[in-house]
């Protein structure tokens, strides 16, 4: 039998967080006297703080250093979380009912810490629609690498060919594809080349694009369930390296 699930993105997909991120991640960095631009963030939005900070810090990259710089700024993002206004993205609350009514698993699949996806998941109030809450903070590899999808998949006991990844970066729809899951990008990722690139050059499941939540239908959903399952067991790609470890969840 198929279990239709949705695998969720948190930030920039549920639930509002950008300017809390750009703010505990200029704080957090500020500490070190590195500067941290809007556009370095923007670029950076869906990827894991490890591969964030390698790349950010170049040669100065050290272990030790990645951890505390990442440790700083998950602490600052709780710390300030209460006092920011964090609103569920448009369509968001509706879908969540619409599909829990259908009788759709539905899991949420972030990069963030544990931590900060329940803490989110709390100030939102809508923890009780999904089965399980999944981090990638600690798997060695990040979107755009599939092991967070797949990891979630398995959580729910379920096929990459029953999910649907919801997503607003770049990286985590390639990470979808990667993982042999339909996905829908939303949100401004919608309308970027770089989306369009992607698709054309990574091969996978189909990706809808939508500029929100509130322009998606059942229609569509449909449409991703029945054509990912058309193609199953094209999947996993030779890209996949398992077994990953496991993801915490909650």
């Amino acid at each position: 039998m198929r279990m239709r699930t949705i695998l969720w993105d948190l930030d920039g997909t549920i639930a509002d967080t950008e300017a809390l991120h750009f703010h505990a991640w200029q704080a957090a960095l500020h500490v070190d006297s590195i500067e941290y631009e809007h556009a370095t963030f923007l670029a950076d939005f869906g990827r894991n703080n490890r591969e964030i900070l390698t790349d950010l810090l170049g040669d100065a990259a050290t272990p030790a250093l990645i951890q505390e710089i990442s440790r700083r700024k998950e602490r600052l993002f709780r710390n300030a979380l209460p006092t920011f206004t964090v609103p569920p993205l448009p369509g968001v609350i509706h879908w969540l009912d619409e599909l829990q009514n259908a009788g759709v698993r539905q899991v949420v699949s972030s990069s963030g810490t544990m931590a900060n996806i329940t803490a989110t998941i709390a100030k939102l109030d809508v923890g009780d629609y999904f089965m399980a809450l999944m981090s990638g903070y600690k798997l060695p590899r990040g979107k755009p690498h599939p092991a967070l999808f797949l990891n979630s998949a398995a959580a729910v006991g379920v096929t990459p060919a029953d999910c649907i990844v919801i997503e607003d970066s770049v990286a985590g729809v390639e990470a979808a594809r990667r993982a042999g899951m339909a996905s829908v990008a939303v949100g401004a990722v919608a309308a970027k080349p770089v989306l369009a690139q992607l698709l054309a050059d990574v091969p996978g499941q189909p990706c809808l694009p939508v500029g929100s939540l509130l322009d998606l239908t059942w229609t569509h959903l449909d449409a991703l369930w029945q054509a990912a399952h058309a193609v199953e067991g094209f999947w996993p790609s030779a890209t996949y390296e398992g077994p990953f470890l496991n993801a915490a969840t909650g």
